[in-house]
């Protein structure tokens, strides 16, 4: 993804990196400001995203009405995948300049492609589970897919002693969506079980002494018990 982005980008990033800010800093909020935004396009350049955003929203909340942290801010969470951020901050953006900005079809191509895709994220329990999505093999999870093809999608995913799991899933454009899968233990055969052979055991202990009193000579019948003025006995 971060490939297919830094194609998008890379014109309006390298253009826009000798601006560090719309107008001079002369207060001091607006120097810190602009030096967070310095920091943040730095870190944007090594592509420390992470290090990057956070300084940028710094830059951002000194000075919300300046356009410019917001510019950067999208450029940043495309690169995150995190497209509803960007598209948020690409309207700020928009707010905040003149209809003739030439950075303006910079972020156009921007949220035209946030607009083709999504987010999505899988977690499973137990975790660390083997992630197949479309038949190829993405990663374990928890799993986070930046920016992926909006639109219908296959998921498997399996663990050593677990039965595999299956869903289709459709990732929503310019969304995001969060799947959860349970795995199950595997089926064991009806053979592997102690309680199938101690069943066994017990059936094969009664019939055999079915057999043997069917087929044994003594009488199967007890005497009769008689009495007499004396007491009961078996005569």
């Amino acid at each position: 993804m971060r490939v297919v982005v830094a194609s998008i980008l890379a014109l309006g990033a390298v253009a826009g990196s000798a601006r560090a800010d719309d107008t001079p800093a002369p207060r001091a909020e607006e120097a810190a400001a602009q030096q967070h935004l310095d920091r943040g396009i730095e870190a944007f350049r090594r592509g420390d995203f992470p290090r990057a955003r956070t300084e940028l929203a710094a830059a951002r909340d000194l000075v919300p009405d300046k356009p410019n942290p917001y510019r950067w801010l999208a450029l940043t969470d495309v690169q995150l995948g995190e497209c509803t951020r960007a598209i948020e901050n690409i309207d700020r953006f928009v707010e905040r300049v003149v209809p003739t900005d030439n950075r303006l079809p910079e972020l156009a191509r921007l949220r035209e492609y946030c607009a083709r895709t999504g987010v999505l994220r899988v977690t499973t329990t137990p975790p660390a589970a083997t992630l197949h999505v479309d038949g190829a093999l993405v990663g374990t999870t928890p799993f986070r897919g930046l920016a992926m093809r909006a639109g219908t999608h296959a998921l498997v995913v399996d663990k050593p002693g677990f039965e595999p799991a299956r869903r289709s899933v459709i990732v929503p454009a310019g969304g995001e969506l969060d799947v959860r899968l349970a795995l199950s233990p595997p089926h064991t055969p009806i053979t592997r079980r102690w309680w199938f052979w101690a069943s066994a055991a017990g059936a094969v202990v009664l019939a055999s002494a079915t057999i043997y009193l069917a087929t044994s000579d003594e009488p199967t019948v007890l005497p009769p018990i008689t009495c007499d003025p004396a007491g009961c006995g078996v005569p």
